[in-house]
């Protein structure tokens, strides 16, 4: 077990956080945003926002030496591809099983294709806003170990804070969350983007960023992985094939997914200290 070195948890209004081993981590949770807000925001993007949008809730991450990490619900949307390209991708991937899903609803269908991606897919990984001597996310080997942060530890703060919904018009759904925990011995934050539509496929990207304290960097691994719908239902066992439930249980779905392919994986490392404090 860790020693649990200082801390000092803050609360205020929507905001709470922890300050620990030179590192503040706040969060900020509300409600989905008002009409006015939703029209401000709508200035930025090109495309329509989700049925739940989340645009005060925010991760923030920051050390004392300037690095200033953000997941924001805004940031993502803005890499939604907005193009009429991007609202045919699942059509023109997933052709034979759009067709069969097409035929068994045709009239709903097509109002859920529109002239961007409308599944939200996003992959969006955080947004940089301070670093220490100039320094970004730079490609990287080393994987965030895993089995080390399996192990039994005390968690001194967690939150999870949702940054948008939409459930593709009755289609599936479509979620984008961000989890952190944080522990003696380092932090780890977790954001999924989670999306299903429903008899054609599930995907699930996901941004995982560690640090251990008294390392000098931060690891950011993003993984992409999607399979066919009926390859995953297939999953189902045989004496619970006409229970679907599973196919709402994102945990569940995980353990289905295949592993990411080449270019689904991308791997970082982050100079989080100066040169001369190495």
């Amino acid at each position: 077990m860790s020693t649990i070195p200082k801390y000092e948890k803050f609360h205020e209004g929507s905001q709470q956080g922890i300050k620990i081993n030179g590192w503040a981590i706040t969060t900020n949770k509300s409600s989905i945003s008002n009409s006015r807000e939703i029209e401000k925001v709508q200035k930025e993007i090109k495309i329509s926002l989700p049925e739940m949008f989340f645009g005060n809730n925010l991760l923030r991450i920051s050390n004392d030496y300037g690095v200033i990490l953000e997941f924001s619900p805004l940031d993502a949307l803005k890499m939604v591809d907005a193009t009429a390209e991007g609202g045919e991708k699942v059509k023109v991937a997933y052709s034979e099983e759009w067709k069969k899903k097409s035929a068994k609803n045709h009239e709903h269908i097509k109002d859920v294709v529109k002239p961007y991606d409308w599944t939200y897919t996003t992959s969006y990984s955080g947004t940089l806003r301070g670093t220490v001597d100039g320094q970004v996310f730079e490609e990287s080997t080393d994987r965030i170990d895993m089995e080390k942060l399996k192990k039994v530890e005390e968690i001194v703060f967690y939150d999870e804070i949702d940054l948008f919904e939409d459930e593709l018009a009755d289609n599936g759904t479509a979620i984008l969350n961000v989890k952190i925990r944080v522990m003696p011995s380092g932090f780890y934050i977790l954001q999924r983007f989670f999306l299903r539509v429903d008899e054609v496929l599930f995907r699930m990207n996901d941004t995982r960023t560690y640090h251990e304290f008294g390392t000098d960097y931060l690891q950011l691994e993003y993984t992409s992985r999607e399979e066919h719908y009926n390859k995953i239902r297939a999953c189902i066992p045989k004496y619970k094939e006409d229970d679907i439930s599973q196919l709402t249980d994102i945990n569940w779905i995980n353990t289905k997914l295949p592993p990411p392919k080449k270019d689904g994986l991308m791997i970082k490392k982050l100079r989080v200290v100066p040169k001369s404090e190495i």
